[in-house]
């Protein structure tokens, strides 16, 4: 089990990306020769974490791009996410969904299906008329999000990551409890995590500003890599 850190609060999400991105473990990659960085791409989560994963994929002068995985709330609890679904339609479960029979709720999967389709949605207009990312063999995905909470999203993501071959996945957050960022550790190559409080409640209980990112915000973000197909 690791032990907590010291508390890190962040000025906003591009201070975190901006810090996330001197790690030791992510610094190696920004020495590397371009052919070299061609075999790493940010990936982040929207929209939060694509602010974040900006700064990091500016930084270390590698590329990036999105997953869309969303969180399947607890019915009469919006903010605990019991699941999530990717826009592929993938699921995700915890263990408290299995536990108390929840997965087969009718406002569960009413919620689901809502949630795929917001997916699909952000997908579209977030990456507009991309080369789809069908396969990324031979590719170190970093993993970016603006915080963990439940770990749902962010297993999701790693989940769509396995099923587009990459080589290795690294997840990379400013912040997240303890016991959930030792639950996804088994399932990633690495996971960098700047700062676990004693008492976690939320995300944004580690940022001084934490506004909604929209998606105009987004749109704007990922305009600077429309080339991507290039790195694929």
């Amino acid at each position: 089990m690791a032990s907590y850190d010291k508390t890190i609060i962040f000025r906003d999400r591009i201070d975190a990306g901006r810090r996330l991105a001197t790690h030791s473990e992510l610094q190696n990659i920004k020495s590397l020769s371009p052919g070299e960085k061609r075999s790493f791409l940010v990936i982040s989560l929207p929209r939060g974490g694509t602010v974040v994963g900006d700064e990091v994929a500016k930084l270390l002068g590698i590329s990036h791009d999105l997953v869309f995985p969303r969180k399947i709330p607890c019915p009469g609890y919006s903010e605990i996410a019991i699941g999530a679904v990717s826009e592929f339609g993938d699921v995700f479960w915890n263990d408290d969904a299995k536990k108390y029979g929840l997965i087969n709720h009718p406002r569960v999967q009413q919620s689901k299906n809502k949630q795929i389709v917001e997916a699909q949605r952000r997908k579209q207009v977030y990456r507009g008329n991309r080369q789809p990312m069908n396969d990324l063999s031979g590719k170190t995905v970093i993993l970016v999000d603006d915080g963990l909470a439940t770990g749902a999203t962010m297993k999701s993501a790693i989940n769509t990551c396995k099923h587009l071959n990459v080589k290795s996945i690294i997840v990379a957050v400013p912040c997240g409890p303890d016991d959930i960022v030792e639950e996804i550790r088994p399932f990633v190559n690495k996971i960098i995590c700047l700062t676990t409080p004693h008492s976690y409640r939320a995300v944004g209980q580690c940022y001084y500003s934490f506004p909604q990112t929209t998606d105009e915000e987004v749109i704007q973000i990922m305009k600077k890599y429309q080339d991507l197909t290039i790195f694929y």
